[in-house]
């Protein structure tokens, strides 16, 4: 007996100095403590677009206003007044840490095809008012070019007649719908890239169009809350992952953490965006900026890809993906479709969060 109760005090002493010597390990934070820190951690990305056009007639500025007949290209009408940046596309962004040498700054990670989403509006413009430009010559008759630019301006603006509570009648409907059928012919006809480049670049370069793309981080919150401006640090190119680096003069801004850790198979993640999804059920949602969170799992990882099970949606790009211990394991990137083209909410893709290292070297190197 007193072998086994010696045996036993012996144990109790070595269990206690293994105790005081083991470090203890940091409990995992509940999805509940986590989402409630990740609120205030990722941001809704508006990219905004100005349009100025400025030749003999004096300033305006453009807008969409409308859509062809014939091709169903936009129409770009034109007002004197200056309306502000008008949003032509959005997602989700979120700050990241990065070395203390760059401090002065906060750096927001989002995807390239979200910075990009003006392109093709950016294209439309330019297009649209170089074949209004030859439109013009090629109708003018004997008023002149310039005189007859103002003439089909006037006839585009038609479209905006219902913002003044009329709408156009049966004779200017027929004026209207000809003149921008006619403009989109003429841009087909003469001035596409298998036409004739220089040509286009001669009429675009009378239009006098000055652009101006503004980025804008929305933090959960009332809308009244004021955004911060942000401005491109790096976007890759068309043959690297889908990234791209906004940056902010704002110090203040609590960043999220990159996962050096290699991502696994059946790691239990959450997914954390602004899906336009979400505020189609909420009455209130334009008064307010707030996140929504998806939970999955990781389903396979695959070079600088991860798939994840956890639903995502128009709006979820550039989001973070998160596991529980607070990390970032991927940016949300894209989603598959089916063969007759209907999105697959549940096979989503997310860029690792080492690639985003590879991608922006100069971030995370210490001086």
């Amino acid at each position: 007996m007193k072998t086994v109760s010696r045996f036993l005090e012996n144990a109790v002493t070595l269990s206690v100095i293994l105790a005081l010597a083991t470090p203890c390990a940091k409990a995992l934070e509940s999805w509940e403590q986590l989402d409630k820190r990740f609120k205030t951690q990722v941001y809704q990305l508006n990219v905004g677009m100005k349009i100025k056009i400025k030749d003999s007639f004096g300033e305006r500025y453009a807008q969409i206003a409308d859509a062809s007949p014939k091709y169903q290209l936009p129409v770009f009408s034109t007002a004197n007044k200056d309306m502000g940046y008008r949003v032509v596309g959005f997602g989700t962004a979120f700050p990241i840490r990065t070395v203390a040498s760059k401090s002065n700054k906060s750096y927001f990670l989002t995807n390239r095809h979200v910075v990009n989403s003006a392109d093709n509006i950016v294209m439309d413009c330019r297009k649209f008012y170089a074949a209004m430009r030859l439109f013009a010559e090629q109708t003018c008759g004997a008023i002149g070019p310039e005189a007859r630019v103002k003439q089909l301006e006037e006839i585009v603006n038609l479209s905006t007649l219902g913002a003044s509570g009329r709408r156009m009648n049966t004779s200017e409907r027929a004026i209207y719908e000809h003149t921008v059928d006619a403009i989109w012919d003429c841009y087909i006809t003469y001035l596409s890239p298998e036409k004739d480049r220089q040509l286009y670049e001669k009429y675009l370069h009378k239009t006098g169009m000055a652009l101006e793309v503004g980025y804008f981080l929305h933090k959960a919150g009332p809308v009244t809350q004021k955004p911060l401006h942000a401005s491109i640090f790096k976007i890759a190119k068309a043959d690297q992952a889908d990234l791209a680096l906004l940056s902010v003069a704002e110090t203040g801004v609590l960043p999220m953490d990159l996962d050096s850790a290699e991502p696994s198979e059946g790691q239990e993640i959450q997914v954390i965006g602004y899906p336009i999804a979400s505020d189609q059920l909420d009455a209130d949602a334009l008064q307010y900026y707030a996140p929504t969170f998806k939970s999955g799992r990781i389903s396979r990882v695959s070079g600088r890809t991860i798939e994840i099970d956890a639903p995502i949606t128009l709006g979820n790009s550039g989001g973070p993906v998160v596991n529980q211990r607070g990390k970032v394991v991927g940016v949300v990137s894209q989603r598959a479709v089916s063969s007759s083209g209907k999105p697959l909410p549940s096979y989503g893709g997310a860029v690792v969060s080492a690639t985003v290292r590879n991608f922006a070297p100069e971030l995370f190197q210490g001086p």
